[in-house]
């Protein structure tokens, strides 16, 4: 009988938030010592077990931000498939509901007018993410 190693992709659920505030988007730019160090995301996290997204991104919000947020939308998810692990965006259109920001995991963060998102070095995971908000914007008008 011969054996294979057959290897096992990794899959990570990342309920991530797309933050409005007065006609402005948050962008977090990722601590130097993270994975895709430098580039900008959506703040949010990794999904533990037995949670939901919006369980996740509540919990992972108030840790990276220390602040509470309301879920207004959910937006299409996006993937990325990085051979070894696929990571899975489920993006949501948020707003605050405190606005105390403290970091701690993000080197900084910006506010940006949504046009201007583009102008980032984002993750490639994260600009699936903007087309979709685009997409979502563009609807309400």
């Amino acid at each position: 009988m011969v054996e294979s190693i057959v290897a096992v992709k990794i899959v990570v659920r990342v309920p991530c938030a797309i933050i409005e505030h007065n006609g402005k988007v948050l962008a977090g730019q990722r601590s130097a010592a993270l994975s895709f160090p430098l580039q900008w995301e959506f703040p949010g996290g990794k999904q533990e077990e037995n949670e939901t997204d919006e369980e996740t991104l509540v919990r992972e919000i108030r840790e990276e931000l220390d602040v509470e947020i309301d879920i207004v939308q959910k937006l299409p998810v996006t993937t990325k498939d990085q051979g070894w692990r696929e990571i899975i965006l489920v993006p949501f259109v948020c707003n605050l509901r405190s606005y105390n920001i403290t970091l701690t995991e993000h080197e900084q963060i910006l506010w940006l007018e949504p046009q201007d998102l583009p102008s980032l070095d984002w993750t490639e995971a994260d600009l699936g993410v903007i087309k979709s908000y685009f997409d979502y914007l563009a609807g309400k008008r």
